[in-house]
């Protein structure tokens, strides 16, 4: 007799979640990188006086690094299962999407990628609580 394996038996955490969860923590490092560079001082940013939203480099750069201490936390969560990751990675995307939507006039470039990557989170998240 043949077997095909434990019967009633399925991953803990499916594809999207894993993705998810990945995507996340990813665009937690990013935050990280940005943060960095803004607290630094770096001259990768361009900032000019016809600015629609004028603020300090530096304190977006520390919103970057809280932004992304949540993210690489809620990141954990989801990878790990819980549901309280789940609904923090979906607020905490739509954050990050505010944020870089306001940083866009100081490093479009880079805004628009976390800005992709954020509703790639999103849509990966919507999509795995729908389908539990």
């Amino acid at each position: 007799m043949t077997s095909h394996g434990p019967i009633g038996t399925r991953p803990l955490l499916s594809d999207m979640t894993i993705f998810a969860g990945v995507l996340i923590l990813v665009a937690g490092v990013l935050h990280v990188l940005t943060a960095i560079a803004a607290i630094a001082g770096r001259d990768i940013f361009v900032v000019t006086e016809d600015q629609v939203f004028l603020v300090d480099v530096t304190a977006w750069g520390w919103i970057h690094l809280v932004l992304a201490v949540l993210m690489v936390t809620a990141g954990v969560g989801i990878v790990t299962g819980k549901t309280w990751g789940y609904l923090a990675g979906i607020v905490l995307a739509a954050l990050s999407i505010v944020d870089n939507f306001l940083f866009a006039s100081i490093y479009p470039f880079w805004a628009l990628v976390l800005i992709a990557v954020d509703v790639l989170v999103i849509w990966a998240l919507a999509r795995q609580l729908a389908a539990e």
